[in-house]
């Protein structure tokens, strides 16, 4: 288990688990590799005239490196310690009423247990959300991960990992995984599985990057 202090909340029934305190650590460089992803595929698949809400604010890096850019975004968390400008959680957030037409959810649903991921799904597409880009961990222990740069060659990457088999994060109550598994609240998630949870509320998910243990994921409306 990992030693952060969590904060609780319930959500739905349920009680999950936020922290705040690691967002003033400096974060590992695999972190940063991940916020440029994150920010690339906005640029690649959004527009500056669109309205979006980043679900998770986590340190403010991605929000603040767009809203500089030009971006219109808000940012949604439900700790009001990381001063987002919507002090709720993804589960009771008014959708409606604030018009997004783009959701960012990145190492986000994993927080939520994965039946109140299904009802924010739901409330997405009820809601006139046009697109969710989002991301979710592989369930993985990593064995080997060398990178090699030669003169005049591209970088060269080898990564090596096997399924963990278990969730070992405190606060994530699933991941995913090539099999389906349950212990006790946690579970392990085919990839199928979300793409079904996104196509029944009228999504069509894409695959995008795996970087690291991090798969990142667009759903986009088909109508």
């Amino acid at each position: 288990m990992d030693d952060l202090n969590y904060k609780t909340k319930v959500v739905d029934g349920t009680e999950v688990f936020y922290a705040t305190e690691w967002i003033s650590e400096l974060e590992k460089e695999i972190h940063f590799n991940w916020y440029y992803h994150q920010a690339r595929i906005v640029y690649q698949n959004c527009t500056r005239n669109q309205r979006l809400l980043e679900i998770g604010l986590g340190t403010g890096l991605l929000s603040g490196l767009l809203k500089k850019r030009g971006w219109s975004i808000k940012t949604l968390d439900i700790d009001s310690g990381k001063d987002p400008d919507f002090a709720e959680d993804a589960m009771n957030f008014d959708y409606v009423k604030h018009q997004f037409g783009v959701v960012l959810a990145f190492e986000i649903f994993e927080h939520m247990p994965f039946s109140v991921f299904e009802n924010v799904v739901k409330q997405f597409s009820s809601s006139g959300v046009r697109s969710v880009y989002f991301s979710i961990p592989w369930n993985e222990r990593e064995l080997i991960n060398l990178h090699l740069k030669l003169p005049k060659t591209r970088v060269m990457k080898w990564r090596v990992a096997i399924p963990a088999g278990k969730i070992t994060t405190h606060a994530h109550f699933w991941e995913l995984a090539t099999r389906k598994k349950r212990t006790g609240q946690k579970q392990l998630i085919p990839l199928p599985e979300v793409e079904r949870v996104f196509e029944l509320n009228g999504f069509r998910l894409r695959r995008l990057d795996k970087v690291g243990y991090i798969q990142f994921l667009a759903a986009e409306r088909t109508d």
